[in-house]
């Protein structure tokens, strides 16, 4: 990752290998109530992006911000791989939560409610 600072603007270039599209879109979210972002295409293997504070006058500890940005990118990326690798254990459970679904299944017991409700006489 390269990292510029210019007339209060961070810009970082990062490599598009690693991080997708949609992980700087989620990572960066989370900056824009604080930081104007823009996320664009550098070259064809890497993305930029640029945040500005909303405020102009605003002083930003900018090494702090970096190390921020370093952990989110990761957790981002993290969830990225881990919803990759469960996907189909996901679509799985749901298909057998609803393989064997019949509107006709009665209960085989009594329904019942502790406060005395009954459901068969609505």
């Amino acid at each position: 990752m390269d990292i510029k600072i210019s007339n209060n603007i961070l810009t970082l270039t990062v490599d598009a290998t690693i991080y997708t599209e949609p992980v700087l879109f989620k990572c960066f979210y989370w900056y824009a109530n604080t930081f104007e972002v823009e996320v664009f295409k550098v070259a064809s293997s890497f993305w930029g992006v640029n945040l500005q504070p909303k405020e102009r006058n605003e002083s930003i500890d900018w090494d702090r911000l970096i190390q921020k940005i370093r952990q989110d990118l990761l957790d981002f990326k993290l969830r990225q791989i881990v919803t990759e690798e469960t996907g189909t254990i996901r679509e799985l459970i749901v298909a057998k939560a609803f393989a064997h679904y019949d509107e006709t299944d009665t209960p085989l017991t009594s329904i019942t409610d502790p406060v005395g409700f009954d459901p068969e006489n609505i």
